[in-house]
């Protein structure tokens, strides 16, 4: 007897406009204001093309890949304008945060980018009204934790998951359930669909197909005499709604959870907080079976300039009591350090990596005394 297979429930996360966000949250003044995120040459003060920019800017005509005089041209007369270079270090930290917070709510997990990522919920949410769930819960976790707003589409495929971020943003979430598909791409220009670009929707164009839906129901032969045996055939599918391409699951590389402190820091004074952080990673450790080799720490300070320590263990463990132990030696021996003696710290983290299986793993308690394991 053959069992239908689970329909999908795959989870697509924008960030959004990215890296002119989280300039938005090193500098909130800025935050009404348009903001460029650039790319200089280094050839005139004004060479390079445009990164990314702010809602605001958007509006007044700034798109990403303009030359930045031209960006500096239309934002003329707007003496409010900032534009910024890329700082790619400082997005990645933020970018990487993200991206751990997201992937703990499935083992597959796909990040495609910077600042976008996929979770495939099938086997992890019995419908689209508990997915729907989930994906409020991870912008509200985003957003308490980071600072940023990001958009989320949810559908039964990574194409529609992507389209529904997409027509959703900014700061949107939208869930696309199968009985609405194809309304949901009847009317929409052909260029919406993920993976045809301007040359192939001119193309199309000149078959006389402007729309998904008249996509949809071309003739297959047609479209093959036209693009070519496999490409035809595609587009027809994509236009349909199908697309069977997999979350590219990755196996997690570390554990780690931030969190903000109850008042800024100048020394190590909050072993209170630190103790629910620790339990946290060591409950996750425990959940996916496995130890660390390596335990970090990770200090944000009020200007938003991260900062990190790590320590390389003789032997993995998962305890919450070495974890413990490891990450307040790092702590103290960070406000020792001579450059931070007046270093304010807004939040602290605690990072597992090296992780493995061990079948022959301590018991919790046995883990607690093993202060060998230090280095």
């Amino acid at each position: 007897m053959s069992v239908t297979p689970k329909r999908k429930i795959i989870l697509a996360l924008d960030i959004d406009y990215f890296y002119a966000q989280c300039e938005e949250i090193r500098h909130p003044d800025l935050k009404e204001k348009p903001v460029v995120v650039c790319v200089y040459s280094g050839r005139t003060e004004t060479s390079g093309a445009v990164s990314t920019s702010n809602y605001v800017a958007r509006k007044l005509g700034v798109r990403s890949g303009m030359p930045i005089y031209v960006a500096i041209r239309l934002l003329h007369d707007d003496r409010d304008a900032k534009f910024l270079p890329l700082d790619i270090e400082y997005y990645d930290g933020i970018s990487e945060r993200v991206m751990e917070t997201i992937g703990r709510r499935s083992n597959r997990f796909e990040q495609v980018s910077i600042d976008e990522a996929f979770l495939d919920l099938t086997e992890s949410t019995p419908d689209f009204r508990s997915a729907e769930t989930v994906a409020t819960e991870i912008k509200q976790e985003i957003l308490e934790e980071e600072r940023l707003t990001c958009t989320i589409g949810v559908a039964p495929n990574k194409l529609l998951a992507k389209m529904s971020a997409d027509v959703s943003k900014p700061n949107g979430l939208k869930v696309l359930l199968p009985s609405e598909v194809k309304a949901f791409l009847e009317n929409s220009l052909v260029d919406k669909l993920i993976g045809i670009g301007p040359k192939t929707s001119k193309k199309l164009s000149e078959q006389g197909i402007e729309t998904i839906g008249q996509l949809s129901n071309f003739d297959e032969e047609k479209l093959t005499n036209k693009f070519g045996k496999n490409l035809g055939p595609w587009l027809r599918r994509l236009a349909n709604g199908i697309d069977e391409t997999p979350v590219e699951g990755r196996s997690v590389q570390q554990v780690s959870r931030i969190i903000t402190l109850k008042h800024d820091a100048s020394r190590f004074d909050f072993q209170d907080q630190l103790e629910s952080l620790a339990r946290s990673i060591h409950d996750r450790l425990q959940r996916m079976n496995v130890v660390g080799s390596n335990i970090g720490v990770v200090v944000i300070t009020k200007e938003l300039k991260t900062k990190n320590r790590a320590r390389t263990l003789t032997a993995p463990t998962d305890s919450i009591d070495h974890i413990l132990q490891v990450s307040s030696e790092l702590f103290e021996g960070f406000f020792e350090e001579k450059e931070n003696v007046k270093v304010e710290v807004r939040r602290i983290g605690i990072r597992v990596s090296g992780l493995g299986e061990w079948d022959e793993k301590p018991s919790t308690e046995k883990n607690a005394s093993l202060t060998d394991f230090l280095s």
